[in-house]
């Protein structure tokens, strides 16, 4: 059961997200989050540099050790890198004593694939060449950014260049198909997604399985545009977390499955009754604050 809290937000966010639920629209899309100038907190260094062409903000802490996390900001391919993002990076870096890095892609609604994931790549390749060269670091990416990170280690493996330490990916986003059975199972779970109570899923499924206009006309199992679909052999340790009502909620247990497969150490925390992206969005709950704890724990375990 869930704390009280996360059951009263879960249903402000049902009550806020209808007005898009009802006409199928994307949050990502829909909804700006807040974009202020970042200050960072006193004592913190915080930097905007450039790798392979790509905007990458580093932040790091006054006690800073020698560790080194590597972001893929979620919010699909419209979504900025942002306040939410920029407080998980500040999250990571002081319970972990690392130096954060956070790629801050080019976004729009008119994109298509593989533009994202070429900047992603490209800033990748290129920290692994300078400032990652020693392949000790860790990589982390939620929701689509999971989807970015997987997709740059698969690139990064096919030329040669290190993988991360480990990986963390938080409500991954890897199935652009949204072949799984959560989408029928969650389509009235899922407080974000749900499809309204008048609404079946057997006349609205096209909706709930939501193509993105980001998919053009590559294949959608192509594994550098849905990592689910992937041959994972030979890579790192993996800690995968996720809310038990996604819609998405299949895309992780395809990746545990596929890294299972393949003999790669993985494990997979499915917080029951939570939802996508909880621990980004409200990090004070009391079951966002132990998926961070989990998180802080694998990383600085590695």
């Amino acid at each position: 059961m869930i704390s009280l809290s996360a059951a009263i937000i879960r249903a402000a966010i049902r009550c806020y997200a209808y007005p898009y639920r009802k006409r199928f629209a994307s949050l990502s899309r829909s909804v700006a989050l807040k974009n202020s100038p970042y200050k960072p907190p006193k004592g913190y260094v915080f930097n905007k540099e450039t790798y392979g062409g790509v905007q990458v903000e580093k932040l790091a802490p006054p006690d800073v050790g020698s560790g080194k996390i590597l972001q893929f900001h979620g919010g699909g391919h419209t979504a900025t890198m942002n306040d939410m993002y920029r407080k998980a990076a500040e999250r990571l870096a002081a319970n972990c004593g690392c130096t954060v890095y956070s790629i801050d892609h080019r976004t729009g609604a008119d994109l298509v694939y593989p533009s994202v994931h070429d900047e992603c790549y490209l800033a990748y390749a290129e920290l692994c060449k300078t400032t990652l060269s020693s392949g000790d670091f860790v990589a982390i990416g939620d929701s689509f950014g999971a989807n970015l990170l997987l997709s740059s280690c698969l690139r990064a493996e096919r030329e040669g260049l290190p993988l991360p330490s480990a990986i963390v990916c938080v409500c991954p986003f890897i199935d652009m198909a949204a072949s799984g059975n959560s989408y029928k199972e969650n389509c009235r779970k899922d407080p974000i997604y749900a499809l309204p109570r008048r609404y079946s899923f057997e006349e609205h499924e096209k909706n709930i399985r939501r193509i993105s206009p980001y998919c053009g006309n590559t294949p959608l199992t192509d594994p550098y545009l849905s990592p689910a679909y992937a041959d994972f052999r030979g890579f790192p340790k993996t800690l995968i977390i996720c809310g038990g009502t996604e819609t998405s909620l299949s895309d992780s247990l395809m990746l545990y499955d596929g890294l299972s497969e393949k003999g790669c150490p993985v494990r997979l925390h499915v917080f029951d009754g939570m939802w996508h992206d909880f621990m980004y969005m409200f990090p004070r709950l009391k079951e966002s604050r132990l998926a961070w704890q989990e998180i802080f724990g694998f990383i600085v375990a590695d």
